[in-house]
């Protein structure tokens, strides 16, 4: 068995570590939009469900220098946003807007996806995109000078329909293939869901 005091050791050395341990993540595909109506797309794997009222719950570091990321900014100014969930088909240009640009510079022109509008917030949703997430800020708890954990209302929920199953009205898993976040040494790697597993029924949410 291998130990690390997370606490003695330098914030570079305890992400590797946890980020490789606490796997596999899910990652939030977030759109927002700028002051001047642009849409910002990128990728957070620090992130998940609340299942008591329906929120995300998605921790925003800051951009090297210090400043705010687009998405976080536009929250700020906007409060509104759409989370997605990829899916394999869509890993590239999920990798893709994880790249640093301007803030005038739209990931989702750049990489040529398709949007359409949203029913109850103002960005709009990836049309091919599985799973969309109409949401809007409920609050922000700073952890620290470098990072925000940000709290998402969930409005509205929308489902590719080759996922879901009408006879249970939710999502097939074994449907489709989410994408992961694994390790980020030597990456970012990600993952996909394979195989599926139904066991007895369960007291876990």
């Amino acid at each position: 068995m291998q130990t690390r005091d997370l606490a003695a050791l330098p914030k570079r050395d305890v992400y590797r570590i946890l980020s490789s341990l606490v796997i596999p993540r899910p990652i939030a595909w977030v759109a927002t939009l700028d002051g001047a109506g642009r849409v910002n797309l990128a990728p957070f794997s620090s992130f998940m469900g609340i299942f008591g009222p329906p929120m995300l719950a998605m921790t925003l570091g800051r951009r090297r220098d210090g400043s705010l990321k687009d998405t976080h900014r536009n929250l700020r100014e906007r409060g509104e946003a759409v989370v997605h969930i990829a899916d394999r088909p869509l890993l590239e240009a999920l990798h893709a807007s994880g790249e640093e640009v301007e803030p005038e510079v739209s990931e989702v022109a750049r990489l040529g996806l398709a949007t359409t509008p949203s029913l109850r917030v103002a960005p709009p949703r990836l049309i091919e995109a599985p799973v969309a997430l109409e949401c809007r800020l409920n609050r922000e708890l700073d952890l620290g000078p470098t990072s925000t954990l940000v709290l998402l209302d969930v409005l509205v929920a929308h489902a590719a329909e080759r996922i879901y199953d009408e006879a249970l009205d939710c999502a097939d898993a074994s449907r489709w293939q989410p994408v992961a976040r694994l390790a980020s040494v030597a990456g970012p790697n990600y993952g996909v869901l394979g195989e599926t597993l139904r066991l007895g029924e369960s007291k876990l949410p």
